[in-house]
């Protein structure tokens, strides 16, 4: 069965909301910059990243919700209510156990477990912050979306790294299946934080490189990458206006051998002409080769919007919702490569998005767009 996507919300690098997010995206703008991170030896560093803008929650939460939010939550809840609103939907007016909310994150609230673990070591386990510890396991955002909406019903966070966001839309798209929930909120969100920019600079994963800052070119097959946050969330249901069509999602593995799970759900589709295929490439050289076979094998061109709003872990979230926005507005978004747009092609009608992860995890959805 197919789902309609009728609303999507986006907090990122480029734009608080939807129209931003699209403006950017028409404009070819890199939100990648130089920021100073503090490290853990107090000495700062600036390095390049894509920190996502202060989330517009004036007329979305209630100020009363939102002091209990931390960051990585508002980011969250915002473009959970920003999609909400797109779709024309008020959450009070359905059943709570009908609406479901199921979330991908691949770090979770990382700030706040940093700060529970700080008071672990400094007033001891007994003494340390129960607040914090509740708000730092990866269930959190989407529990303050349904705390946030009412929601009672399907509740659920997905955590496989650098595809969670492919992962958790394969879990939203059979709840609706399914016939648990009338409604799913499906997301995305990860924060870039000191610790973490450390911890990944450390490992060599991250560029600390001043010229990085125009961003890395998305084709490119050396292992670094420059980092980012942000969060981005979509609505999808069985019926209403839609802003384009999900027509199958799948996740599973790419590193046992066996078939390609991207090709047999292409296949499974009756094999419909693709115009693009995306994905979230991170340049890591365990997925390159899987990736450069596949403009080949889907006879169409393979493009990511990461030298726009940046990579890992936030970035299939927010490749899903530029996908939604040039499938629902005929528009086609040249990704930038080394901060220059890359060729220009005529508003794709049918999109395959191919995500292989580092970690071995594969997802894919097809997602088309919505006959006038």
């Amino acid at each position: 069965m197919a789902a309609l996507v009728t609303g999507i919300g986006v907090v990122s690098s480029i734009g608080g909301n939807p129209a931003e997010f699209r403006a950017a995206l028409q404009q070819g703008k890199c939100g990648c910059a130089l920021h100073e991170f503090t490290w853990l030896d107090g000495k700062p560093r600036r390095a390049p990243a894509y920190v996502a803008v202060t989330p517009q929650a004036e007329g979305l939460i209630e100020p009363r919700k939102l002091r209990r939010m931390f960051r990585l939550a508002r980011m969250a809840a915002v473009a959970a209510r920003q999609a909400l609103n797109m779709a024309g939907v008020d959450p009070a007016a359905l059943a709570p156990r009908r609406i479901g909310i199921v979330f991908g994150t691949a770090f979770g609230a990382l700030e706040i477990t940093q700060k529970f673990i700080d008071s672990w070591m400094v007033n001891g386990q007994r003494h340390a912050s129960p607040l914090n510890f509740m708000n730092s396991v990866h269930g959190i955002l989407a529990s303050q979306i349904a705390l946030d909406i009412g929601a009672t019903g399907v509740n659920l966070t997905i955590c496989q790294r650098d595809i969670s966001f492919e992962a958790a839309l394969a879990h939203g798209l059979q709840a609706l299946e399914a016939g648990r929930v009338d409604l799913c909120l499906v997301g995305g969100a990860d924060e870039l934080t000191p610790l973490f920019h450390e911890v990944a600079a450390h490992s060599f994963y991250a560029s600390l490189n001043p010229d990085d800052a125009s961003g890395l070119d998305p084709r490119a097959s050396r292992g670094v990458l420059v980092p980012g946050d942000g969060a981005a969330v979509c609505v999808l249901q069985r019926e209403g206006k839609a802003l384009a069509r999900l027509e199958g999602a799948s996740v599973g593995r790419h590193d046992q051998g066996g078939t390609d799970l991207a090709l047999n759900l292409w296949q499974g589709l009756g094999r419909p002409a693709l115009d693009l295929v995306t994905n979230n490439r991170d340049g890591h050289r365990r997925v390159a080769r899987l990736y450069d076979r596949r403009e080949k094998l889907f006879a169409a061109p393979a493009v990511s919007h990461r030298g726009n709003f940046g990579t890992w872990a936030t970035a299939g979230a927010l490749q899903f919702a530029a996908n939604t926005l040039m499938l629902a507005h005929g528009e086609y978004y040249a990704p930038l490569a080394l901060g220059r747009p890359m060729a220009r092609r005529d508003a794709p009608r049918v999109i395959l998005h191919d995500a292989a992860s580092t970690s071995g995890v594969h997802a894919a959805y097809v997602l088309t767009g919505i006959e006038p």
